[in-house]
């Protein structure tokens, strides 16, 4: 799903290349700031019309459409916007990161690594996040994308409170998942 490399600019910051099949999911949390000025649903069809390309039509409407939700969810529990990205690009923030894992980590009960993105996110009311992001797993799942989510020491050496370690992600071709190497 997402390739994590040192940024030799910045020392300690990592950069992330997303899965082209997570590009249109967090598209539709890019899409929200430009949703809120212009409130024209026709914005999301890109993410949309992206998604079908890994999945059935329907089910990348149920997606995008349970992204949106926990998209307005978050962003009105935070108080501001998420730092993004531009709209289609592979480069991931740290913040898309967490969300990410959040999405991912949620398929089960409430685990720590949920708790620990969603604090990195701010979100105050964290199983009720989880629980939205809960539905958007299901729906993927039914769309043959696939989330793994990274282990806690892997999700911490990322987001660089861990113990210093490399840690290698790489992405499979054939689906979009977290695949971790020490």
């Amino acid at each position: 799903m997402v390739d994590a490399f040192s940024s030799s600019a910045a020392s300690g910051s990592v950069a992330f290349l997303l899965h082209p099949s997570m590009v249109p999911v967090i598209d539709v949390f890019r899409s929200l700031s430009s949703l809120e000025d212009q409130y024209d649903l026709a914005l999301l069809d890109g993410p949309e019309q992206g998604l079908s390309a890994f999945t059935r039509p329907e089910t990348a409407k149920a997606i995008v459409s349970d992204a949106l939700l926990l998209a307005f969810s978050m962003t009105r529990q935070r108080g501001r916007p998420f730092l993004h990205r531009p709209v289609g690009s592979r480069h991931g923030s740290v913040e898309e990161y967490c969300l990410l894992t959040l999405i991912g980590s949620s398929r089960s009960d409430p685990s720590e690594i949920a708790q620990e993105a969603a604090a990195l996110l701010d979100i105050a009311s964290r199983d009720f996040m989880v629980s939205l992001a809960g539905e958007i797993v299901r729906q993927m799942d039914l769309g043959t994308l696939v989330f793994e989510r990274p282990s806690l020491p892997e999700f911490r050496a990322l987001m660089g409170y861990g113990p210093s370690e490399e840690v290698l992600i790489e992405s499979m071709v054939d689906k979009a998942e977290f695949n971790f190497r020490k």
